[in-house]
Formats: C-alpha cells, structure tokens, sequence
C-alpha cells in the first residue's frame, strides 16, 4: 500500500470524525449512564438541632421520584423538593432516595441530633421551606 499525503489525510478526517461521534454520543449520555443526583440544602449533616420540626430541602437531577424516609415525597418542575419531618430525641437517621425514568437510584444518608432545648447550630426551623414554597407548582412524577 502506498501512502500518500491525500490518503493520510483523509484516514486522519475519518479517525477523527468517528472519534467526534463516539465523544458527543458519550456526553448526551452521561445523564443516564450517571443516574439521577440529589443535593440536600438543609439539614446539615452531623448537626445538632434544638427543634424538633426539621426542614429538609433540597434539589435533584433526573429524577423520576424521590423518597423520605421511604415516603414518596413531590418534586416541582425545576427539580426542587422540600418536605417537614419531626425528628425524635437524640440521633436520627434521614435517608433520600431517587430513581430516574430508566431505574437507576441513587440514596443518601443524613445523620442529625436533636437535644430538646440546646440552641441550634444549624439551619434554624424558621427558613423557608424551599423555593417550591414559594409559590412554585409541584408535581409528582
């Protein structure tokens, strides 16, 4: 086989346009090979509270459905969950899970104390519930 310049030219414009290819197809589809993402606002994790209502909200991405403590709680339209949970004395465990459209899940884990009485360290009990609280549509997907 002889090598000429328009023939290593054109080998190099197909190696690279099949290498394009395989780099776009890998990045629209990384969402899916990732699963669904949750962010959790507040609590904080490891914090103490001094209320026994805690807030938990957050923001999630891709997902199909979200649970608190294996209760399916809403999501609005921009990903935003926010949801009141009454915490027992002492450490209580808080687990998120989601699932997106393709049954990909995801969970996290929240530990926090509640000391009836001690002042808070951390997100005090009157901040918003979540930007859904304002006003936002939720839905239940």
């Amino acid at each position: 086989m002889h090598w000429t310049l328009k023939r290593v030219i054109s080998y190099l414009v197909s190696a690279s346009f099949v290498g394009i290819i395989f780099y776009y197809a890998y990045f629209q589809s990384r969402g899916i090979i990732s699963g669904p993402q949750i962010n959790v606002i507040s609590p904080e994790n490891g914090k103490t509270y001094g209320d026994p209502l805690l807030h938990v909200y957050g923001t999630t991405k891709r997902a199909k459905e979200i649970t608190l403590d294996g209760r399916e709680i809403f999501i609005d339209l921009e990903g935003n969950f926010g949801e009141e949970l009454l915490l027992s004395p002492g450490y209580n465990i808080i687990e998120l899970a989601a699932r997106d459209t393709d049954g990909y899940d995801t969970k996290q884990t929240l530990e926090v104390i509640y000391k009836e009485g001690e002042s808070q360290s951390g997100i005090s009990s009157s901040t918003p519930l979540s930007p859904s609280a304002t006003g936002s549509k939720l839905i239940n997907n």
